[in-house]
């Protein structure tokens, strides 16, 4: 099991490099202080045009003891009170989320999120399906994760998360699967389970 922090941004209009700048610096001084931290831009989709901050931890405890620590950092205060003085978009987060199959093995370049509304009592079945979907994505060299809010306004969302090398992969990836008939009876099985709100494709920065 692992937990992720997640911040979501969404830049005003001209102001892009800067928010991605910020964010950079910001994801420098979290990987700093113990977070594995990773910034994405998300590209098509949902939330197209915003960007993603991820920060990876192994427990809550490595996240509280991370999350104090670069708070607490005067180059993270610097950039905070920056921000307040010099807005440059709109933050949503951090909220928690908690993968509950499939733990990331690194940063991937290119990451799919697929966001469903399911309750809690669909979860088991959910976790049935799943190790059938990640033998099947693992023929294409594609890691597969689900997650769920530990801490969010929305616990009623199960995410599909789909980590490729590069999105020539995700094309070539993609092309396959939409004919693929395992694939598609998981996909209907799924669907039984939950349905589908939203999609996206995040590019890592």
């Amino acid at each position: 099991m692992s937990f992720v922090s997640i911040r979501e941004v969404t830049p005003h209009a001209g102001r892009e490099s800067v928010v991605k700048d910020r964010m950079k610096e910001i994801s420098s001084i979290m990987e700093r202080h113990g977070s594995k931290s990773g910034l994405y831009s998300v590209v098509a989709g949902d939330g197209a045009g915003r960007f993603d901050l991820q920060n990876w931890y192994s427990t809550l405890t490595a996240a509280v003891n991370s999350f104090q620590a670069y708070g607490a950092d005067p180059a993270y205060q610097a950039i905070i009170e920056n921000r307040s003085s010099d807005p440059a978009g709109e933050i949503e987060g951090p909220w928690i989320g908690r993968m509950i199959y499939g733990a990331p093995k690194g940063i991937k370049p290119v990451v799919m999120h697929r966001d469903y509304y399911a309750t809690r009592s669909a979860i088991p079945g959910i976790l049935k399906l799943a190790p059938t979907v990640e033998e099947l994505m693992a023929t294409v060299d594609v890691e597969v994760g689900i997650g769920v809010p530990l801490v969010k306004g929305d616990h009623e969302m199960v995410r599909l998360v789909y980590r490729f090398n590069s999105m020539d992969h995700w094309g070539e990836t993609a092309d396959r699967m939409i004919t693929d008939e395992q694939f598609l009876s998981l996909v209907d099985a799924g669907h039984k389970l939950g349905t589908l709100k939203n999609s996206r494709i995040l590019v890592a920065i």
